[in-house]
C-alpha cells in the first residue's frame, strides 16, 4: 500500500515539473469570519450562560503564477479566540501546493477528504446543532485534520473529482516506521445543484488500533429556496465496537431569512443502551453575503450508556457530555465574513 501510495503522490509531482517557465505578480488575498454566539447551555443536570467563539478564523492566501499552466498556491489560517482574547497559528487549513492542468498538490495541515463531506452536508456548521457532536462523538475521531499531510486533487471532469491524502506520521517529530499514519480518499460530483460524494478514511492512533470509516453525503439544490442534505456514516475498530450514524437536514429561504433544521441518529456500539439521537431547528437574517444573525434550538437525547453533546463542534466553549444526560442549547450569534 505504501508503494502506490508513494508512486500516486510522486507521478503528481512530476506532471507539475513539466511545464515552461513563466514569471508573473503574486496574488494576496486575506479573508476571514468573526463568528461569536451567547448560548444559554444544559448538560441535564445544571445550565449556564455562556459566550462563544466558533471557528473564527483569519486566512492569508498567495497565488502566483510560475510557469504556463502551472500555479503556486499557499495559504495560512489561524483560529481566533474573540471571546478569550487569544488564538493559536496555523492550526486550520496552511499548506503550500502546485496547481495545473493535472489538478492540485499540496502538502501541509488541511481537512481530509472524508471531513470535507460534513462541512457541505451539516446545515448548523460551527453552532449549536453542528454534525460532529454525533459523527465524531465518543469513540470516533474522524473529522479531523493531520500533521504533515499530502495530498492530490484532480481536476473536474464532467462535475467528477477524485481525491487523496496521506499522512506518513501524525506527529510533531520525525520518524522512521511510519506509526500512526493515516490516509484518506473520496469520490465527488458536484454539479447542476447536486453534490455527492463517498470517502473512506483510516489511521493508526496511539495504541495501534486502525479505525476507519465509510462517510457518504449528499445534499441538493431542489430550488433557488429549498435545499435538502443526507449524510450516512459507518465506523469499525473504535474502542467500545463499530458505529453507525446517519442524519437529515433542510434550510429554506424567504427573501433575506433562512429557515435550517437537522436530524442526526446515532447507531448503539458494542454497549447496551450506547445509542443517541440530536434535532437542531433555527433561523438566520441575511445581511448580503458579509453578514448572518441567527437563532438555534438543538437537543441531544442520550440513551443511559451515551454521552453525546450538543455543543461541541465547531466551537471554542464546548459542552461536556454526561452518560445517560440530555443537552439542550439555545444560542444567538452572529457571522462576519470578510
Amino acid at each position: 500500500m505504501k508503494t502506490i501510495k508513494t508512486s500516486l503522490l510522486a507521478a503528481a509531482v512530476v506532471s507539475a515539473c513539466a511545464v515552461p517557465a513563466l514569471a508573473n505578480d503574486i496574488n494576496v488575498k486575506v479573508s476571514g469570519r468573526a463568528h461569536l454566539s451567547v448560548d444559554h447551555l444544559n448538560d441535564g443536570v445544571d445550565s449556564g450562560l455562556n459566550l462563544s467563539s466558533n471557528s473564527s478564523r483569519l486566512r492569508f492566501a498567495a497565488s502566483t503564477e510560475v510557469a504556463e499552466g502551472l500555479t503556486a498556491v499557499m495559504q495560512l489560517e489561524q483560529n481566533i479566540r474573540y471571546d478569550q482574547s487569544g488564538g493559536s497559528f496555523a492550526t486550520r487549513d496552511s499548506f503550500l501546493g502546485l496547481r495545473g492542468d493535472f489538478g492540485l498538490v499540496r502538502m501541509g495541515f488541511f481537512d481530509t477528504p472524508l471531513k470535507a463531506i460534513r462541512s457541505r452536508t451539516d446545515m448548523f456548521g460551527d453552532r449549536v446543532g453542528d454534525a460532529r457532536n454525533i459523527t465524531s462523538g465518543p469513540g470516533m475521531s474522524f473529522d479531523n485534520r493531520y500533521r504533515n499531510g499530502i495530498h492530490y486533487r484532480s481536476p473536474a471532469m464532467n462535475g467528477f473529482t477524485f481525491d487523496f491524502q496521506y499522512t506518513p506520521h501524525n506527529a510533531e517529530n520525525a520518524t522512521v516506521d511510519n506509526d500512526r499514519e493515516s490516509y484518506s480518499t473520496s469520490f465527488t460530483y458536484n454539479a447542476n445543484g447536486l453534490y455527492a460524494a463517498i470517502a473512506y478514511e483510516t489511521y493508526e492512533n496511539a495504541a495501534g488500533d486502525d479505525p476507519n470509516a465509510l462517510r457518504l453525503g449528499v445534499s441538493y439544490d431542489v430550488s433557488k429556496q429549498l435545499k435538502v442534505a443526507a449524510l450516512y456514516q459507518n465506523a469499525s475498530n473504535l474502542v467500545g465496537g463499530d458505529r453507525t450514524v446517519w442524519g437529515i437536514g433542510a434550510s429554506y429561504k424567504i427573501e433575506d431569512y433562512t429557515l435550517r433544521g437537522q436530524f442526526y441518529q446515532a447507531g448503539k456500539n458494542d454497549l447496551t443502551d450506547s445509542g443517541a439521537s440530536m434535532l437542531a431547528i433555527g433561523v438566520d437574517r441575511n445581511f448580503g453575503r458579509a453578514l448572518t444573525m441567527y437563532a438555534v434550538y438543538g437537543l441531544t437525547s442520550n440513551d443511559d450508556a451515551a454521552a453525546f453533546t450538543i455543543a461541541s463542534g465547531g466551537r471554542d466553549t464546548r459542552l461536556p457530555a454526561l452518560a445517560g444526560e440530555n443537552s439542550s442549547g439555545f444560542s444567538l450569534g452572529l457571522i462576519y465574513n470578510f
